[in-house]
């Protein structure tokens, strides 16, 4: 947009403070930290295997059918 990225800066950062005031530009800064900080943590969180998934019986039974532990006497 302009000759430096810090001139940009600069110019939303007043752009910022004329729009929400000093007193919400702390509380607004700090929700988008935090929200950036979740982002992150759930983008980890996406990016690990499904070992837990995969270790899940699918049917109700850890068993496999017709060898319980029941005797059939």
């Amino acid at each position: 947009m302009f000759a430096s990225p810090f001139k940009d800066g600069v110019i939303v950062l007043i752009i910022l403070l004329l729009f929400f005031g000093p007193k919400r530009l702390p509380a607004l800064s700090r929700s988008i930290g935090e929200s950036v900080k979740e982002f992150k943590g759930g983008i980890a969180e996406g990016a690990k295997p499904d070992e837990q998934k995969s270790e899940i019986p699918t049917s109700g039974s850890s068993e496999p059918a017709g060898t319980g532990s029941q005797s059939n006497n």
